[in-house]
């Protein structure tokens, strides 16, 4: 469907060719769709037109025996790009190399942060924020908004991935968040209140961000607040069509919502963990090894 299928049939057999054959729907579906963008631009020699289903099929299968071009596909969006130039990187859309799932972001600047401060890059796994989003004012930069995001992904990235429990009772079906501590006491007789569990899922991002920004510098690269953004044609290229037409992302008010960010998780305004953050969450040891390649705030 993010390739210009919109028979239900045949997305369904895509999906299903997908799973056989080990992909992950959604970057297939985004690698696929910058193909078919490489090609309408004429920046690849391959013709691939939108909502081509045979040639998504085939495409499909070459992604997953590395053959032609579904060789280069296989490295994904952001390597892709890479390999090809020309400006393509304007249009690879992903965020820390993986591939954006489900969601325009054009006017939904709290998913947009949500993607863009993800541990894993552009995934909704963490905060499936655009609901939320919805309901408070799908246009508005605020604080409330990044203080729920916050919130959100202590409970999905912090408790759930501490505990490896599925967000579907929770999210669909209307489970009540204090029986996982419930469950967490009757598995480990330990009994945990939401200021300890808001604490772990804390000291459960910050350590993912120092372990990214040690990796990053340890490369030769700067590490700075332009990792936590989304791809700039949400900023820069408005809706052509549809309700929501002329919609985009403000760079402005991105940046207050994303320092506001930084705030509540105790990093400073690169968006690198603050010497006081990592010693009050017992990560003195990380203060020592981060310390050896970039210069840490107090």
């Amino acid at each position: 469907s993010n390739i210009g299928i919109d028979d239900l049939t045949k997305v369904s057999y895509l999906n299903l060719l997908a799973d056989k054959l080990g992909l992950d729907t959604i970057s297939l579906g985004s690698v696929i769709g910058f193909a078919m963008e490489l090609s309408e631009r004429g920046l690849i020699e391959e013709s691939i037109e939108w909502g081509d289903f045979k040639t998504a099929k085939e495409l499909t299968e070459n992604i997953a025996y590395r053959r032609g071009l579904g060789d280069l596909l296989a490295e994904g969006v952001k390597a892709a790009s890479e390999h090809v130039g020309k400006g393509s990187g304007k249009f690879a859309m992903h965020v820390k190399g993986l591939e954006i799932s489900a969601y325009d972001c054009h006017a939904a600047p709290g998913m947009a942060l949500a993607y863009g401060t993800s541990p894993i890059g552009a995934h909704h796994k963490d905060a499936w924020f655009i609901s939320l989003e919805i309901k408070m004012g799908r246009f508005e930069y605020t604080r409330e908004k990044v203080e729920k995001l916050v919130w959100m992904q202590n409970i999905r990235g912090g408790l759930f991935e501490a505990l490896t429990t599925c967000r579907l009772p929770w999210i669909e079906l209307g489970f009540n968040l204090d029986n996982y501590l419930k469950f967490l006491y009757y598995a480990t007789g330990v009994k945990f209140t939401w200021e300890e569990i808001y604490e772990v899922a804390n000291r459960i991002y910050t350590l993912i961000r120092s372990f990214w920004v040690r990796e990053f510098v340890a490369e030769g690269k700067e590490w700075s607040k332009r990792m936590d953004y989304p791809p700039a044609r949400w900023f820069e290229e408005p809706l052509t069509k549809g309700p929501l037409k002329g919609s985009k992302l403000d760079y402005g008010g991105y940046d207050e919502m994303l320092m506001w960010y930084y705030e509540l998780r105790g990093w400073d305004e690169r968006g690198i963990p603050r010497k006081a953050t990592l010693s009050r969450l017992g990560l003195d040891y990380v203060i020592n090894e981060l310390s050896k390649y970039v210069t840490l705030s107090g």
